[in-house]
Formats: structure tokens, sequence, C-alpha cells
């Protein structure tokens, strides 16, 4: 980052004309790292991240939430205090609560964020949303402006404008709610990564890993018939309820719950990571960062993975337990080109392809 030193101590304005793309690896690359790397120098911040930049390029944040949130904005409006939320979730995770209007959590979030959007409105502003149905009362009191639900991987969707996390959950979504003519402001904009966050391992160990809920839906079974099968060691990573956790793992060495920094490490030496989920997943994070890693995803072929897996390329897709077996094993023989995993994953899931998506739908 000589280049991203010598911009950050500059007095006065820069301008940069930029190639977008690495004649080297022979792929589009846009400037959003550097520049938040220069970014980073200037004010002397290691801890800024993109939301800061988008911020200094002019555009202007109101988040409408919690007091519990640090997300990099211009304008924090509380519309509901962490205390409130407990209250209302009486001791369930967040992520658990019935998405609809009439959760007790929303019926006290939604009338507050829409007077205090209201307030603050302005012709052709968008209104960006992530609770699903749960919200609409906000978007029906504003329907002059744009709503937009972004990064959709749950069912309740319903906004004028929909971005989805991949396009196998996008038609689950229209089949389910019976949409059967052609959505033309709907996209399909993969989950991301920032690249310089996980860091590639070019050489793997001889395991293979598990890191998720610990739950028979995500295929806990699978991963462990399949690495004994193999004979290949398996490292699970992940929390469930302790009760069911010795009945569910029946080979390997459970990790339990890690931080965050010894999960990544299991991810990036393992062999392959194993996503035998026996439901439709949206999207599936662990996959994409593994595979930013260099470690190939060995998967269910259906659902997200369908897209974000490669088969043969940077993983394998898997019916049976034996075509599991057989892709640990070939990835323990190491005939899966790590390099060409991360270069795929840089490519497809890194957070500039994502920035110049969601730059142009908006626009």
């Amino acid at each position: 980052y000589l280049g991203s030193g010598r911009l950050g101590a500059m007095p006065g304005r820069v301008t940069l004309s930029y190639t977008a793309r690495d004649l080297r690896q022979d792929r589009e690359f846009y400037p959003s790292s550097l520049l938040l790397q220069a970014h980073r120098l200037e004010l002397g911040r290691e801890d800024l991240a993109y939301g800061d930049l988008l911020k200094r390029l002019g555009h202007y944040v109101i988040l409408y939430g919690s007091d519990d949130n640090d997300a990099p904005c211009d304008e924090h409006v509380v519309c509901i205090t962490k205390a409130e939320q407990e209250a209302c979730l009486q001791g369930f995770p967040y992520q658990n609560a019935v998405m609809t209007a009439e959760n007790p959590m929303w019926k006290l979030f939604n009338p507050r964020a829409t007077e205090e959007i209201r307030k603050r409105k302005k012709r052709h502003d968008f209104i960006f949303t992530i609770g699903g149905n749960s919200q609409v009362p906000i978007t029906n009191a504003h329907q002059d402006l744009m709503d937009v639900e972004y990064s959709i991987g749950y069912s309740g969707n319903y906004a004028r404008y929909r971005v989805f996390e991949s396009a196998a959950w996008q038609h689950l979504c229209y089949g389910a709610q019976s949409i059967n003519s052609v959505r033309f402001y709907d996209t399909v904009i993969p989950g991301f990564l920032d690249p310089q966050t996980v860091k590639f391992q070019p050489k793997a160990q001889p395991y293979v890993a598990y890191v998720g809920r610990i739950v028979p839906k995500k295929g806990i079974s699978i991963a462990c018939d399949a690495a004994q099968e193999a004979g290949v060691p398996l490292k699970l990573v992940g929390h469930g309820d302790p009760a069911q956790i010795p009945s569910l793992i029946t080979y390997g060495e459970f990790l339990g719950a890690l931080p965050p920094d010894e999960r990544d490490d299991v991810l990036a030496n393992a062999s392959a990571v194993l996503c035998p989920t026996c439901y439709l997943e949206p999207f599936n994070y662990v996959g994409i960062e593994a595979q930013m890693a260099g470690t190939p995803v060995i998967a269910t072929p259906q659902g997200g993975f369908i897209e974000t897996v490669e088969d043969m390329k940077s993983g394998a897709h898997c019916y049976l337990l034996g075509d599991f077996a057989r892709a640990i094993q070939l990835a323990v023989d190491g005939e899966f080109d790590r390099s060409y995993v991360r270069k795929r994953a840089e490519r497809l899931y890194g957070v500039e392809t994502a920035m110049k998506s969601y730059q142009e739908y908006l626009d």
C-alpha cells in the first residue's frame, strides 16, 4: 500500500484516474479498497469502514434503529432502546423474533420510525429495510419514497424494490407468493466480504471443518458420517442446545463457539468446509468466508450453494453420503486449486463488486 500511504500523506485535493482492471489477474478491480486505505491513513484511523467512506463520498445516511448500534451514519435516530427490545423479546434472540408488524417490538418501533422519517425525508430518498413484513407500516406511510429491501434472505419480503442474496432464493420467494410475472426492478446482489479482512491460506491441514449452528437441519449428522467414511479428522465449531449436542455430534472434535480469530483460523486451515444443509439456504456466509480464505466448500446442491459453489472448482455439490466422502478425499489430496477458489471469491463476493452492483442498481 505504498500508493495509499503517499495519497494519505498528500495535502489538498487529489484526483485519481483508475483503469478498473487488474492486468495480471485479468479481472475487474475497482478502487474502493485503495481509497479506503488512503482515507484511513489520512485520518490516522485503521477502524474506518466502507460506511465511513461512503459518507465521505457524499452519501447522507440516517440510521433509524436501537441505541445499541454503532453502524457508520450521518445521523442515528433512536426509535427503540435495547432495554425495550429485551422486554419485548422476553429472552428470545432477536434473530428468532417473528417477522410481523404485530410483534410487540415492531409495534413499538414502527410508529416511532414512521414519525421520525416524516420529519426528515426529502424527495428521491430511499428507505432501506431489512425487517420484512414487520416493517410494512413504515413503507405504507411513506409511499412517496422508494422502498428497497436489501440482502433478502428471508421469506416475508414485500417491498416494491427487492434485492435478493441469490437467484435461488428469489425464485423460491416468488413461488411461495404466487408471483408468476416478471418483476423488472428486483435484482440479485450476493452477500459480500472485504477480502482484506480474510487471510488467504495456500496450504491446508489434513482435516475438514463444519462451522455453524449445531442443529439437525444444518446436516450435522451428514458432516460426521461423511468425514468418518472418508477417514478424515473433522473439527466442528458453533453453538447449539447443550442437551442435543452429544447426540448430534457422533464423530470429530467439537470446539464450541470460538472467538472470531480462532474460528477464522479453523476455516482457513481446513482442507474443506462442509455445508451439508438439509433445507434451502438463501445464501450461507460461511461458504464465502471459507472460499475467500482459499478453502473449498462441499455442500448440498440446492439453495444459494448452486450459485456460490462452482462444482469441482471452488468445491463440490453432493447428493449422497458417498459423494461427500469422495469430495472430502479430493480436498485432502489437494485436488482443488486454492488460489482459484480465492480469486473467484474476490471477484464475485468482494465488497468492491457489491458496491458497484448496488450503485448501478440505485442509479
